[in-house]
């Protein structure tokens, strides 16, 4: 199996059907689809049994939220390659999936393109790079090798609404993972999905310590003393403070030192 399509659901009769058309039009065919439902009380199983498809699972029990299902669908996934479609996304085209195998991605870990939005900022879009690292790549526009979650973990459930931008950030700066960004349109990204118009405030609490923690080698002194200011505001916990505080106090020496010699 080339590829696995979970779709966490939960009440989406009236959305599930385009998702899962966008689906059965393409012209690449070995994928199978997991409906990862949370016991909807709407007309939503239905909806996905209608198709008749073998290749359309469809699980319900009570879940945890999405990132739960998700996580759940990973574990049950045959495919080499995963891909997560919200229940009112759609794929762009019925070429999608061949167009992203025409691609020579078998020594890459994790491959992304855009999504097509009317609510993403600029920034959202695009190559993934260490400058615009504070906009999130939406999940829609990424397929990510099975074996990644062995490596990296499933998704946080301690961020109920963007595990998947800790997720990302996990493996932009893994050092033995490699990414790709390919330059087609994959997904239509719906403004009214679970984490549009959302915060995760406890992930932007953490935000600054997770970048600093997994990116450290990669972002610029004065980058790291912006993180480091933000991660001593947003923090609870005096001994991280105090150890923040000597990071800092360290950055700054070394780039005096350095206007020094020069």
């Amino acid at each position: 199996m080339k590829l696995s399509i979970i779709i966490p659901t939960y009440n989406s009769a009236s959305v599930l059907a385009k998702a899962l058309d966008s689906i059965v039009k393409q012209n690449f065919t070995d994928w199978e689809v997991l409906v990862m439902d949370g016991v909807s009380t709407d007309n939503t199983i239905k909806v996905a049994q209608s198709y008749n498809d073998s290749r359309i699972h469809i699980f319900s029990e009570p879940d945890k939220g999405i990132y739960d299902a998700m996580n759940k669908g990973i574990e049950k996934a045959q495919g080499e390659w995963l891909y997560f479609l919200g229940s009112d996304d759609w794929l762009l085209n019925g070429n999608v999936f061949d167009s992203l195998f025409s691609y020579p991605i078998d020594n890459y870990d994790v491959v992304y393109g855009d999504v097509e939005s009317e609510g993403l900022a600029p920034l959202h879009h695009g190559e993934w790079t260490i400058s615009n690292i504070d906009y999130n790549r939406c999940h829609q526009g990424i397929f990510y090798r099975k074996t990644i979650f062995s490596k990296l973990g499933t998704y946080n459930l301690e961020f109920p609404v963007w595990a998947d931008y800790d997720l990302n950030l996990k493996w932009f700066f893994a050092k033995k993972l490699h990414h790709l960004f390919i330059p087609i349109t994959i997904a239509h990204y719906s403004d009214n999905g679970f984490s549009s118009g959302q915060e995760d405030k406890y992930f932007l609490k953490k935000a600054s310590i997770i970048k600093l923690k997994l990116g450290h080698q990669r972002f610029s002194r004065r980058d790291k003393i912006t993180l480091i200011n933000d991660a001593i505001e947003k923090s609870d916990n005096t001994f991280t403070q105090i150890r923040l505080k000597l990071w800092k106090t360290y950055l700054v020496m070394v780039i005096t030192v350095k206007k020094i010699i020069k």
